[in-house]
């Protein structure tokens, strides 16, 4: 698939194409990431610990672009992540691809499980989550079919990212205690469950692992081999991320009460100021968000498990869309027994399945980058030492979190 057919770039041709064929990339990875579980984890994290577990955002900012710049020289090189595994692993290492990437879709189980609950809360005459969740699911299924995703996401992520955006604007009209801010990006490690399950599901949800093995995969798509191009792409979509989340969790440390996260509580204090029409507004770009991070997180499915099996695989192909949307199909089943038998509601899912993944899937991911990437690129000894030091972090990180963790999903159960 050419870029060209992707973006319909031309030699002056529209900006916006333009826009999309440099940012695209970038786009859909902060699309990915700024789905239902970053929404209710920054706003859960911001109402219960209030600016303390700021430190972490800038954290995951450095770390993410150590990890993007590993998966960038993959791409250049056109050697991806998966396909490294198992050939590094010649035994198991089909499985643990496999593996991961169906831990993956506990990211999808999550986001349909909240894109349900939306529509139930959108469509008086629904009211039904169960309904609504195989709504969504069909709807992801159609756009993986209709094999333009890249420009519907594009446009729904200019859609949802501006609606949370606006979270910045009300930082104008807010008393914000700015020296307690500040303090919040002073690092602190507590030793109590709900504090240090936050901190994980944090770096899970914004240090976002199936991107780096679609980017790695990217290069026949977007047919860049200069570096400097992704790093551009990353950083825009990387920063704009997290610029966000940070007046997500600012605005709902100040006007949110200490408790359980609710399906409408973080669009509360777009209600407060705008009216309730906000809330609607919020409830719809939670939706789109979740439709759209459900569907392409598993975009790093529909590589990885083909690529594990030794099939060369390109974005939206017949290997690809199969994958995907299996996956799909099973993600929105998988939510439906977990919704009815078990303590977990839409919103619990949306804050444990990214620390799940956080703690297990982020770290071998990162690992198996490093082991990619000095087999594939000259590393200079600095750069090893920065792509361990990120490495070491978030594997202390899963150990320190495994327990608490566990912990708090027995609570839920």
């Amino acid at each position: 698939m050419s870029t060209s057919t992707l973006v319909d770039v031309v030699p002056g041709g529209e900006t916006i194409h333009s826009a999309l064929y440099r940012y695209g990339l970038g786009v859909l990875f902060a699309a990915n990431v700024f789905g239902a579980g970053s929404v209710y984890i920054l706003a859960d994290t911001g109402a219960n610990f209030a600016f303390s577990l700021l430190w972490v955002l800038p954290l995951a900012f450095l770390i993410d672009i150590a990890l993007h710049d590993m998966s960038a020289r993959l791409a250049v090189a056109n050697e991806p992540l998966a396909d490294y595994v198992v050939d590094a692993l010649p035994i198991g290492g089909t499985s643990l691809v496999v593996s991961i990437s169906l831990m993956s879709a506990l990211w999808a189980v999550s986001n349909y499980a909240v894109a349900g609950a939306a529509l139930a809360w959108l469509l008086p005459g629904l009211d039904n989550v169960i309904v609504g969740i195989v709504l969504a699911a069909g709807g992801g299924i159609a756009i993986v079919q209709l094999k333009v995703y890249d420009r519907v996401e594009a446009a729904i992520a200019a859609a949802v990212l501006a609606v949370f955006g606006s979270y910045g604007l009300l930082l104008a009209g807010l008393d914000v205690p700015w020296q307690s801010v500040a303090a919040g990006l002073q690092p602190v490690l507590r030793s109590e469950i709900g504090y240090l399950t936050a901190v994980i599901a944090l770096l899970g949800t914004t240090v976002y692992w199936p991107n780096f093995f679609i980017q790695s995969s990217i290069q026949p798509t977007k047919e860049w081999t200069d570096i400097w191009r992704y790093r551009r792409d990353n950083a825009f979509g990387i920063a704009t991320t997290l610029t966000i989340g940070s007046f997500v969790m600012i605005v709902s440390a100040i006007t949110l009460a200490e408790g359980q996260m609710t399906l409408t509580g973080p669009g509360e204090p777009l209600a407060a100021i705008l009216g309730d029409f906000a809330l609607v507004v919020f409830v719809l770009a939670a939706f789109l968000a979740s439709l759209t991070s459900a569907t392409g997180t598993l975009f790093g499915a529909g590589f990885m498990i083909p690529q594990s099996f030794g099939r060369d695989t390109v974005f939206g192909d017949v290997a690809f869309r199969r994958t995907v949307i299996g996956l799909i199909a099973a993600s929105a089943i998988v939510a439906l027994p977990l919704l009815v038998y078990t303590g977990f509601g839409p919103v619990e899912m949306a804050i444990i399945m990214p620390a799940i993944n956080g703690a297990i899937g982020l770290p071998i991911t990162v690992f198996a980058l490093i082991g990619a990437v000095n087999r594939f690129d000259d590393v200079e000894r600095y750069e090893n030492l920065g792509f361990l030091a990120a490495g070491i972090v978030l594997l202390a990180g899963s150990l320190l979190t495994v327990q608490s963790l566990y912990e708090t999903i027995v609570s839920i159960l």
